[in-house]
This record gives C-alpha cells, sequence and structure tokens, in this order.
C-alpha cells in the first residue's frame, strides 16, 4: 500500500521533489506523464540555465502571463511617470557627462600634455 502513494505522487522532473502549498507543480507544457510536472522557480532555472523558450521534449514554447494584484491601478499615477522619467534622464545626463569627460581627455588633454612633454 505504501509503494502505491509514493508511485502516484507526483514530482518534479528538475529537482526531483514533490508539490507543496507554497511550491506547487505546473504543468507549462504538452508533455504527459510523470515529466510533466515542474515547480515554477525549478523552470525558471532551467530556463536561465539552458537559454531556450521552449521545451527540450515536447517543442512547446513557454508563455507567461503576468498576474497583477487585484488593488492595482489602471493606469500610473503621474507622480510615478514623472519619477521614472526623471531617473531616465538622470541616468542619460550621467552617462552623456561621464562619455563626455572622457572624449575630452583623450581627444584634447592626452595629445596636448604629450606634444608638450616632447618638445
Amino acid at each position: 500500500m505504501m509503494d502505491s502513494e509514493v508511485s502516484n505522487a507526483d514530482i518534479c522532473r528538475v529537482c526531483r521533489s514533490e508539490g507543496v502549498a507554497d511550491r506547487p507543480l505546473f504543468h507549462p507544457c504538452i508533455c504527459t506523464g510523470s515529466i510533466k510536472w515542474i515547480h515554477q522557480e525549478c523552470l525558471m532555472q532551467w530556463m536561465r540555465y539552458s537559454r531556450k523558450e521552449y521545451c527540450e521534449l515536447c517543442g512547446h514554447r513557454f508563455s507567461f502571463t503576468p498576474i497583477y494584484s487585484p488593488d492595482m491601478p489602471r493606469r500610473l499615477p503621474l507622480k510615478d511617470l514623472a519619477a521614472g522619467l526623471l531617473s531616465s534622464i538622470a541616468t542619460a545626463v550621467k552617462y552623456w557627462f561621464h562619455y563626455t569627460l572622457v572624449a575630452t581627455a583623450w581627444l584634447g588633454i592626452v595629445p596636448l600634455t604629450a606634444c608638450r612633454i616632447y618638445r
């Protein structure tokens, strides 16, 4: 009786452990049998490792649907949009300043210094 219970338990095809409440098993592809079950974390880790977006066994392409919180607003508040835009502009200005300083050094200061040294 114990052997039949163990053999009927679904296990993850990557980590070989059973599904629990906080880590349920999913079947994201068209594989059948014992190889169809996988934890979401195991699938994500395997996809990062293999760099493939499809099941290597059945060839089914994995698709993910974002699930948003029920209390999320339909549109982002203007304050959040402005903060994101300001952050992007600040990053762009920082990179522009950095590359301008590097170009000025290599194309202006270094050649002038070398010219004065070897006179």
